[in-house]
């Protein structure tokens, strides 16, 4: 069984990174049809132009202000009709078979509402592709200085860094650069959260697939190169203050940083 996957790229002045994800997607076809629209987030930089030229099939809905994130993603999705849903950030590049590896596992496990691949850097090296939930030590030392060799305990236990990547895990949650969904999954939890701008959506996302009896998982088989900026982690940028607000938001929606009534410490 090969359902149809259908790719959601959200692109807000990133026109090149776009289309060298586009480019990644097309040097390697997966055997799972795709559906791929582009949600412009009222860019300047020609990113319409540039996919019409180059993709002419593709859809680029354009958004005539610029809104957040899940916003943006749930116009995409509905925008398209596959049953599984690859969202996606414009910065990335997919590696050979990626796409498939995560449609095959969403295929082979009901269960499984949301699958990500493991993120590579640039250079090939393994990024944090998993997290636990977010707890309070975690949440400081991801907001203080430090080097990976010094890497803080509570962040080293948020992010699974005691796992090999060798088999598939179920997680907490999974950051979302690219991450498939099971569509009637989504159906049942409800869309992403439009009162997140930015950052926290999928965090709430997961929560909301382990509430709903749906199982979130990362599946190291399919391997995606994220160029990310993490403009988040820069003192008072506007992507740290998003960062916090969305994290306020978090909490207040839960009453906590994870599912209801368990502690976090």
């Amino acid at each position: 069984m090969n359902n149809a996957v259908a790719v959601v790229f959200v692109a807000t002045n990133e026109r090149d990174e776009l289309l060298c994800a586009l480019e990644s997607l097309d040097a390697n076809p997966p055997k799972h049809p795709l559906q791929i629209v582009v949600v412009d987030n009222a860019s300047t930089d020609g990113v319409c132009e540039a996919v019409r030229a180059r993709w002419p099939a593709i859809p680029v809905v354009s958004q005539d202000w610029r809104q957040g994130l899940p916003t943006n993603l749930n116009r995409g999705i509905r925008a398209t009709s596959a049953p599984f849903v690859l969202v996606c950030n414009p910065d990335l590049k997919f590696e050979p078979g990626s796409v498939d590896a995560l449609a095959d596992f969403l295929e082979a496990t009901p269960r499984a509402g949301m699958a990500a691949p493991k993120l590579l850097s640039p250079a090939g090296d393994v990024r944090p592709s998993a997290r636990r939930w977010y707890t309070v030590p975690a949440l400081l030392a991801l907001k203080t200085p430090w080097t990976p060799a010094e890497t803080p305990a509570a962040v080293a236990r948020s992010v699974y860094a005691d796992w090999d990547y060798l088999e598939p895990r179920q997680v907490d949650w999974v950051p979302c650069p690219a991450t498939l969904l099971r569509r009637s999954a989504l159906a049942e939890v409800g869309p992403m959260d439009e009162r997140f701008r930015l950052y926290f959506d999928d965090v709430d996302i997961s929560l909301r697939m382990h509430l709903g009896g749906w199982e979130v998982w990362c599946v190291p088989g399919a391997e995606v190169v994220h160029f990310e900026r993490r403009d988040s982690t820069r003192l008072l940028t506007r992507q740290w203050r998003w960062h916090l607000t969305s994290l306020s938001k978090f909490a207040w929606k839960y009453k906590g940083l994870g599912p209801p009534g368990v502690a976090r410490s």
